[in-house]
């Protein structure tokens, strides 16, 4: 039985006086994929940044490998082993890929690790490593999202917040991001997913929520959440 790696336990999240996220709870074992789906608003990325401290929440409880995390700086969750790819990319654009990927690794201090990470990524992505000396905001939507997930793969991760890693994208990169994501997983790297394309989300995920303004809803794996009704009717078109 695979261990819990990720656990929130009746999560509450303010913007101002606004109620974004109403006791979430949900648990990520070691080694799935879990989607949260929802429409805009729902509360996806106000999620993950509340795990990864971009937020802090009002009360409840983000339990990381079995220890208490809620109040952590966002540097030292990175160092703990969770990356968080932010919606939108977010890359350095007047630093080149490698200046990109190495601000990833701004938690290691071996030389050596850093450059078998470096290289990791370059396999992964081989398009990255043709454009390296190339800067970040030259790339197209499709290699900055390479660009962004291979920074977060920098820091050695235990598990990955990728938040909207489709949105943007030709079909054919969309299905590339999917199979890098299931590559990950297959190597070890457990991933909390936030995707508009529910579909290809569920059918990639081990389990999903679905979130509705500020609350876990429902809940099944993926297989289960593709056949049910409601999702079928509100996400699946």
């Amino acid at each position: 039985m695979s261990k819990t790696i990720l656990q929130l336990d009746n999560v509450n999240t303010y913007y101002g006086k606004i109620h974004a996220l109403k006791d979430v709870s949900f648990e990520v074992n070691e080694g799935e994929i879990v989607t949260l789906i929802g429409s805009n608003g729902a509360g996806k990325t106000t999620t993950l940044k509340t795990i990864s401290a971009l937020l802090k929440p009002a009360n409840g409880n983000i339990v990381y490998m079995g220890k208490k995390v809620n109040g952590s700086a966002p540097h030292l969750l990175t160092r703990e082993g969770i990356a968080h790819v932010p919606e939108g990319r977010k890359i350095f654009p007047r630093l080149t890929v490698e200046e990109n990927l190495e601000m990833g690794a701004f938690s290691l201090t071996s030389q050596e690790r850093i450059k078998r990470n470096k290289d990791y990524v370059f396999e992964l992505f081989p398009r990255l490593l043709e454009r390296r000396k190339q800067k970040g905001g030259t790339l197209s939507g499709g290699e900055q999202q390479m660009l962004a997930m291979g920074r977060g793969l920098m820091s050695d991760p235990k598990i990955m917040l990728l938040d909207e890693p489709s949105m943007g994208l030709a079909p054919m990169m969309i299905q590339t991001v999917f199979d890098i994501i299931k590559k990950l997983r297959n190597e070890g790297i457990t991933i909390l997913l936030v995707e508009q394309n529910a579909g290809k989300a569920l059918k990639l995920a081990n389990k999903g929520y679905v979130l509705q303004t500020g609350s876990v809803i429902l809940s099944g794996t993926g297989a289960e959440l593709l056949k049910n009704d409601m999702v079928r009717e509100a996400y699946l078109g």
